[in-house]
């Protein structure tokens, strides 16, 4: 309702049902009947066709002014004057014009009554209408409900009742707006009641019911997206967690489109920061050091109990406290209970050991008395070890430490005994102190010290027992001749595997071995180099086969023996293809060329080979070329000699092209001919 409203009971021109200013005048209603009566009456006019006060097809009396002669002109205008159809269309469009003035009038004229003054059940439409209008510009869930219930309360039939159902599905539609902001708000109960205050008898609560579903849903699909990126977070599938995130932003909400989308990036970014300190206590860990497991635990500790990471977090501080505790425990196994203590004690109290680190503090006091080894010492710790009973977390391994002290108090007894036996440090002696300490069982505790002892006993029996070999095989070799070094050999040799003096023994018979190879073979070698030096490769390759496999300067001689077989090899060749050539003929230099390349490439003479090889193919090319003026084909034939890798193997090629280009002009674009199947050359880099 407009502000210059000042007269209570009147219709402001500026409300109007699709609440839009209206500047048409004020039309006022008949006197002579009221407004419900009047519209009842343009409804019978417009759909029976029947005009108030008279009869249809009553034509108007003619006026003498208005007639004509027979027979003489009469306008167009004066014929349709006379017609009584031409009258009822007029009245009829009179009347139905009347009815849409009256009806317009109706809807704007200012209401006469105060709203909050009213008697509703009995209450014009006029009344209803304004009271609804001015309620529903107030825009509010509760005003646009009365604004509904005022002119729905008008019956089904009132003539009005098509635009009071288009009023009420538009306010309809605007609670259903102030829902939606309400839900896009994130209310979503807010919005849902305000939904439901649409009247269920109305046309539009269909569709309100479709739209609470609607919101419904895409709150529900909103919460499971976001209770999903927390699962995600939990595990640090920050990739994932993100993506369910983006997926907020096509929820059809500005509520979680918005601020839930920032709230949980927000989150998965500080949980990320903080996976990464769980990342980086883990692989500061992964060694398994004492140092960096504690460290670990430390940056674990820097969790927040509200962080989504927080129970993975207290995990890997339980994780690490064992694994602390496991090194605490071979230290105390190792006998070094001060620093087991040390270490057990800096296990953190969120790694839930509280009760295993008392009773490890307990036992590291036991065997604290029992390293000493003495028997008072390890019935000290027996007695201390005995403390826990069998509720007690480390109540087993304290049983276990019983029976073994136990069973040392057995074993020192014995080590003494064998001990004073080995004391004169002779052999039998020793014998008999081994046979005291082999009567302890292999399961003892003290098991390793007492095989420690036999073997210690048992190396001097055997140096004892073979010196005298050894002493006697240094001797000999100290003569330094062939025959000599043999006789240290098998002295040395008498020492048998496994012997205390064995390794040194086979030490020295290697070295006296390969010396007495050496004092035989290097004759042998020095006199095949001196006849090699002499260009006799035959003899000096004889001569270094002397000098069988196995032996020391055997390698040595086959190097050298590879060379001069290169050599003489290249030699024998080189002089067989030169032979060879020197009939001149193009067979002959192809057999020369085959006997050339097969000089090794190892060989000195390789580069004289190659260079011969190219000297053949040009002879075999000026052959070919001097044969192709009487006899192409044999020419061709000629070429194909000349093996591929050669100076002039190109050139040949070409001309072979021509000369099967003139032969057969048919086949001038075929395939270019296959090339000499002799192997090519290898080119020495070097003259």
């Amino acid at each position: 309702m407009s502000q210059d409203r000042k007269t209570p009971g009147r219709w402001s021109a500026s409300e109007s049902l699709e609440s839009k200013k209206d500047t048409s005048s004020l039309v006022p209603l008949p006197a002579r009947k009221n407004r419900a009566e009047r519209l009842r009456e343009i409804r019978d006019l417009v759909t029976s066709g029947k005009l108030p006060g008279g009869r249809l097809g009553q034509p108007p009396k003619e006026s003498e002014e208005n007639s004509q002669p027979p027979g003489e002109y009469n306008p167009l205008w004066r014929i349709f004057l006379k017609k009584w159809q031409f009258w009822l269309a007029v009245s009829l469009m009179m009347s139905v014009g009347m009815g849409f003035v009256a009806i317009s009038s109706l809807l704007n004229l200012t209401s006469q009554s105060n709203c909050s003054k009213i008697f509703w059940p009995t209450a014009s439409a006029n009344d209803r209408f304004f009271c609804a209008q001015e309620a529903a510009s107030k825009r509010t869930a509760d005003d646009l409900l009365r604004a509904i219930e005022l002119v729905n309360a008008l019956p089904q039939d009132h003539p009005l009742r098509p635009r009071i159902n288009g009023q009420i599905d538009r306010w309809s539609q605007d609670i259903l707006r102030l829902g939606n902001s309400s839900f896009q708000e994130g209310k979503l109960e807010e919005g849902i009641a305000i939904a439901r205050k649409v009247p269920q008898n109305v046309p539009a609560y269909p569709t309100v019911q479709k739209q609470i579903e609607k919101w419904q849903s895409i709150w529900s699909d909103a919460e499971k997206i976001y209770r999903t990126a927390e699962d995600h977070l939990r595990q640090e599938e920050w990739t994932l967690a993100f993506r369910q995130a983006t997926l907020l932003l096509d929820s059809g909400n500005t509520f979680w489109e918005s601020a839930k989308y920032e709230e949980l990036t927000k989150v998965i970014q500080a949980t990320r920061a903080e996976g990464n300190k769980l990342v980086k206590a883990r692989n500061t860990a992964s060694d398994g050091s004492l140092d960096n497991l504690v460290t670990g635990i430390k940056l674990a500790q820097g969790i927040s109990q509200n962080s989504y990471l927080y129970q993975s977090a207290n995990k890997l501080i339980a994780e690490f406290s064992k694994k602390i505790m496991a090194i605490a425990q071979k230290r105390l196994q190792a006998g070094d209970w001060q620093q087991a203590t040390a270490i057990v004690n800096q296990i953190p109290e969120a790694g839930n050991l509280k009760e295993q680190i008392q009773d490890f503090n307990l036992l590291a006091s036991a065997t604290a008395q029992g390293v000493t080894g003495s028997v008072d010492g390890l019935s000290k710790a027996i007695e201390i070890a005995q403390k826990l009973n069998s509720g007690r977390p480390l109540y087993k391994q304290a049983q276990d430490l019983v029976g073994r002290w136990q069973q040392e108090i057995a074993d020192v007894k014995v080590l003494d005994l064998a001990s004073r036996l080995a004391a004169p440090g002779g052999v039998n002696d020793l014998r008999a102190a081994i046979a005291q300490l082999q009567t302890v069982p292999e399961s003892n505790p003290r098991r390793s010290e007492v095989r420690t002892q036999i073997n210690r006993l048992s190396r001097q029996i055997e140096l004892l027992e073979d010196s005298p070999y050894l002493q006697r095989a240094n001797d000999l070799a100290n003569t330094g001749d062939p025959n000599s070094l043999e006789a240290a050999v098998a002295q040395a040799s008498r020492i048998s595997q496994g012997r205390a003096l064995y390794g040194e023994a086979q030490g020295k018979i290697q070295a006296w071995i390969e010396r007495r190879q050496r004092l035989q073979d290097q004759p042998f070698l020095e006199r095949a180099q001196q006849l090699a030096a002499r260009g006799n490769l035959g003899e000096a390759i004889e001569m270094a086969r002397r000098i069988r496999s196995g032996r020391v300067l055997y390698d040595e001689a086959r190097s050298n023996i590879r060379n001069w077989e290169s050599q003489f090899q290249g030699e024998q060749g080189l002089q067989s293809a030169r032979q060879a050539a020197r009939a001149g003929t193009a067979d002959a230099l192809q057999s020369a060329i085959s006997l050339a390349l097969q000089v090794p490439d190892s060989s000195s003479l390789r580069w004289q080979a190659t260079e011969a090889i190219d000297e053949w193919s040009q002879r075999i090319l000026a052959i070919g070329m001097e044969q192709s003026s009487s006899d192409v084909a044999g020419a061709i034939a000629t070429l194909k000699k000349i093996p591929s890798g050669s100076r002039v193997f190109e050139q040949a090629r070409s001309q072979i092209q021509v000369w099967e280009q003139s032969l057969n002009p048919a086949a001038a674009e075929s395939p270019a001919p296959v090339p000499p199947e002799t192997e090519p050359p290898n080119r020495s880099p070097s003259r």
